[in-house]
């Protein structure tokens, strides 16, 4: 059950990146429609491919968290690969763990890339 868990989890994770970076699918930023501000994730998408291309300073042009959370992807789709080898959800938990801890620091993480998002009119 943990391996079939892990396997669903990462077939859509790779489904939406395919199709968000392909654009295929098209999103609507609600904060910018509503409020005309740009949101944390605004550029993300940009900064995705501009970091698939290798092009880390358009990626970080884009948005400023870009690239780190495109790292974090990667090693979280990794290491569940390896959890299905195992039989495990370790890396799961981690995750669940992780931004328990760490959720102010989070969310002042994604506050300060509004904030710059805003400043630099991404």
């Amino acid at each position: 059950m943990k391996r079939i868990i892990n396997i669903l989890i990462i077939a859509f994770s790779l489904l939406f990146i395919y199709l968000a970076v392909d654009n295929k699918i098209s999103s609507v930023c609600v904060m910018k429609n509503l409020f005309n501000i740009r949101c944390p994730g605004c550029g993300l998408t940009r900064s995705f491919w501009a970091t698939l291309h290798f092009n880390f300073i358009e990626a970080f042009h884009y948005n400023i968290l870009g690239i780190p959370l495109f790292i974090g992807f990667v090693l979280a789709i990794i290491f569940m690969f390896y959890d299905i080898f195992k039989n495990r959800t370790k890396t799961i938990s981690f995750i669940l763990k992780f931004l328990e801890k760490y959720n102010i620091a989070i969310i002042l993480l994604l506050v300060l890339s509004m904030i710059i998002n805003n400043i630099r009119g991404i």
